[in-house]
C-alpha cells in the first residue's frame, strides 16, 4: 500500500485547506460565533498600530510580518468552558507565533473582531493589568 504525506496533496473539496487559515477567513460571513470549546480563548489584538500593519514596542515600529517572535497583547473576547485562569475582558500576553488568526469575524454580544487569534489557554504567558497612574 502506497502512502503519501497529506502535506503534498493538493486541496480538494473533500479536504480542509489549512494553508489559508492565517488569512483569518473562516467562511462565516453569514454567521456569528457565540461559543468556543475546551480551553480555547478568542482574543483581539490591542497592540496594533492605527493602520494595523505593525506594533509599537518602546516607540519602535515593528511590521507585523516580522514579529513572529514578539510578545503580543490582546483582550479576551470569548473563553471556552475549560479555561481556568482567564475571563472575558482580561488583557493577556503571549508569543505571536502561536494560535490561529482571525479577521473580520462577527461575535455574538461583542461585534466584529478586526484582528484576533484563537489560542489555547496554556499558550498564554500572563494576564496584564494597567499600572496605576
Amino acid at each position: 500500500m502506497a502512502s503519501r504525506s497529506i502535506d503534498t496533496l493538493a486541496p480538494m473539496k473533500s479536504l480542509i485547506d489549512l494553508a489559508s487559515h492565517s488569512d483569518g477567513d473562516f467562511g462565516l460571513e453569514d454567521f456569528e460565533l457565540s461559543f468556543i470549546f475546551d480551553d480555547i480563548l478568542l482574543v483581539e489584538y490591542i497592540d496594533l498600530t492605527a493602520d494595523g500593519d505593525g506594533i509599537l514596542r518602546n516607540g519602535i515600529y515593528i511590521p507585523t510580518n516580522t514579529i513572529t517572535k514578539a510578545w503580543r497583547k490582546a483582550k479576551v473576547i470569548l473563553v471556552g468552558p475549560n479555561a481556568q485562569y482567564t475571563k472575558v475582558g482580561d488583557i493577556v500576553m503571549f508569543p505571536s507565533n502561536l494560535g490561529i488568526t482571525v479577521a473580520n469575524m462577527s461575535i455574538r454580544d461583542y461585534g466584529v473582531i478586526k484582528n484576533g487569534i484563537f489560542l489555547n489557554e496554556n499558550r498564554v504567558f500572563g494576564i496584564c493589568e494597567p499600572k496605576d497612574k
